[in-house]
């Protein structure tokens, strides 16, 4: 019995130091974006409430022009679309700062071609809060894994890891930033973003391996012995 919880705590060690090395992993900026202005002049963003307490941000066909996106070095800028789906899953209120914020959980696509059709630069599912100062023209649409939910896509941008961040500025925002029946007002907007993520797998240092590989000479020994008993 003793043996086998020595081994326990041996691998469990093993374990927590590959896990704790895996999280020391930094996100890197993945893709940055502006709205197209010669395709998609104005307000594309259209926010909706509707006055039962609910609010959906959606932005179809939105041209926007990638000014960044990994692996560093490629080619910029991109011409490409984005959509974008988000529905309200909580009240608005006024946080500690004096913001109105509000819970959200919805999808985007960065594409190639309208429709989210053609290369699929970026996509992702979110919950995440929006937020502004009341009576402002700007509002911030943020996420990250930890703590909210936050998963990306993409045929370009591979081995996407977590710790990851999402993050999308509303400008121009009218009627300014309000709360109407407990819901982030309707509103109309242009829009920017930019999402980040670890890339690649995450190579232990040398001094994890090794007592990852010490649970193996304890594990033998445990076998050993355990078939010497049974004999």
């Amino acid at each position: 019995m003793h043996r086998r919880r020595f081994f326990s705590l041996i691998c469990a060690a093993a374990a927590l130091a590959v896990f704790s090395e895996s999280n020391r992993a930094q996100a890197e900026v993945i893709i940055t974006f502006g709205q197209n202005g010669n395709l998609s002049p104005g307000s594309p963003i259209v926010a909706t409430n509707n006055g039962l307490g609910s609010t959906t941000i959606t932005g179809t066909n939105v041209s926007v022009i990638i000014t960044q996106i990994a692996p560093n070095g490629s080619p910029t800028p991109i011409v490409a679309f984005l959509n974008l789906s988000a529905t309200s899953s909580g009240a608005a209120s006024l946080d500690a700062s004096g913001n109105v914020t509000q819970d959200f959980s919805g999808n985007f696509k960065i594409t190639s071609s309208a429709g989210g059709l053609g290369t699929n630069y970026l996509s992702g599912v979110f919950t995440d809060a929006v937020f502004g100062a009341p009576g402002g023209a700007s509002l911030t649409l943020s996420s990250s894994q930890p703590p909210n939910m936050l998963t990306f896509t993409s045929d370009q941008i591979l081995s996407l890891g977590t710790p990851t961040g999402f993050s999308l500025g509303f400008a121009g925002v009218t009627p300014a930033v309000q709360i109407v029946a407990g819901s982030l007002g309707s509103f109309t907007s242009s829009v920017s973003g930019t999402a980040s993520a670890v890339r690649g797998t995450v190579v232990p240092e040398p001094g994890t391996i090794a007592l990852a590989l010490s649970a193996l000479p304890a594990f033998g020994l445990y076998l050993a012995r355990r078939r010497r008993a049974r004999a």
